[in-house]
């Protein structure tokens, strides 16, 4: 999978140089106050001199994947075109009764076969 630099530096796509800066600085920053490893720091090079080439040559912009420019359409409830509210669903045919029967049949046998697994693990047994 190829790597986006405006994504590893935590900007948006066509943000400045100075922003590209800014967020190397600060990330450059937290690497080296958590002694992170020197592969980290490479990456957050790399991104900064990928964006300097597609701010020097815009051609090569066109490779770099985008994601939303706004970040708030992910979020919320049930709003916007990439987060659409949910939608009840008519009821299925068939008797219902036996449905839910059925279904509390499963849970409890799923229920009681992790009761055991935790009991089993819990119990030490001696070695035969």
């Amino acid at each position: 999978m190829d790597r986006n630099p405006y994504v590893i530096l935590g900007i948006p796509f066509g943000a400045s140089r100075a922003e590209a800066n800014a967020a190397f600085a600060r990330k450059a920053r937290a690497l080296s106050r958590d002694g992170a490893d020197l592969d980290l720091m490479t990456d957050l090079t790399w991104a900064l001199q990928r964006i300097d080439v597609s701010i020097s040559e815009p051609a090569t912009a066109m490779e770099i994947y985008r994601i939303p420019a706004d970040p708030e359409a992910f979020q919320g409830e049930g709003k916007g075109v990439l987060h659409p509210p949910p939608e009840r669903l008519a009821p299925a045919g068939g008797d219902r009764d036996a449905a839910l029967e059925t279904l509390r049949h499963a849970a409890a046998r799923e229920y009681l076969r992790h009761l055991v697994t935790v009991r089993a693990a819990r119990i030490a047994l001696p070695p035969p």
